[in-house]
């Protein structure tokens, strides 16, 4: 999924709007929290496409980077799903 910047500005806008009114320490932690939050929703939403390393060589079904290896070159991409492998 591509990035949405227009919603992180709504995150952050409602982050503001929630320590409104108040100084004290409770509604800045409030309001750095939605921040927070609002800003790790965005980076984890991305897909992220990768090339894979087109140098490498196949060799008895094992990729072996720096050949040459007896066997077919071996590129292409991969995709990482959103919020797959993150903390």
């Amino acid at each position: 999924m591509a990035l949405i910047p227009n919603k992180l500005a709504k995150d952050v806008y409602d982050a503001f709007n929630s320590g409104q009114g108040s100084l004290d320490a409770a509604a800045q932690w409030r309001v750095s929290q939605k921040l927070a939050t609002a800003i790790d929703t965005f980076v984890k939403s991305a897909t992220v496409k990768t090339n894979l390393d087109p140098t490498c060589t196949a060799s008895g079904g094992t990729c072996t980077p720096g050949g040459p290896v007896a066997g077919a070159t071996v590129a292409g991409t991969t995709t990482g799903a959103p919020n797959a492998g993150l903390s």
